[in-house]
């Protein structure tokens, strides 16, 4: 989609198209719709990702704990949002074995665990294999408000890629 039909959107249109390119928030998608017209397509993901930075903490924080756990088999199969779901099943999580399901599983709870949020990784473009290492990378940290940031900017990253596949210019 080209700019400068998303300047001539529908409201709801405007909002169901955009509405999970942060994870269930489209709260932020609303705010967005306001800003219309855009100048081009770096204009609509700096609208978007200058109205996530404009949260409070608290907020970003929840969109953080929003996210799916990756490699969760069930969701995966019925519980994901589109683009996750897209996102997921391109980097081969939905064909995982049960020893990588399973391994998964166990670190996504280990990671809950020690930072109290789920793990977030802008996983467009990579392999089980590059997220397993990230998972592991990751975990050795005992920086939590580090993580935070991490998980943060890795949620702007993943708005910006979803940004990205549906603007085209």
């Amino acid at each position: 989609m080209i700019v400068e039909n998303i300047n001539k959107l529908e409201n709801a249109e405007f909002i169901n198209i955009f509405k999970n390119i942060f994870e269930h928030s489209d709260f932020i998608t609303h705010e967005v719709e306001g800003l219309r017209p855009f100048q081009n397509k770096l204009d609509v993901i700096n609208s978007f990702i200058k109205v996530f930075d404009a949260l409070a903490m608290d907020v970003k924080i929840k969109i953080v704990k929003s996210h799916p756990d990756l490699g969760d088999k069930i969701k995966i199969v019925e519980g994901l949002t589109e683009f996750s779901q897209q996102e997921q099943s391109s980097a081969g999580l939905a064909n995982c074995n049960d020893e990588e399901y399973r391994k998964f599983h166990k670190l996504n709870d280990e990671f809950k665990e020690k930072f109290g949020i789920p793990f977030i990784f802008a996983i467009r473009g990579k392999s089980k294999s590059d997220i397993l290492k990230e998972f592991e990378t990751r975990l050795k940290s005992d920086n939590i408000e580090q993580e935070l940031d991490k998980s943060i900017n890795q949620v702007k990253k993943i708005a910006t890629l979803r940004l990205n596949e549906i603007i085209h210019e």
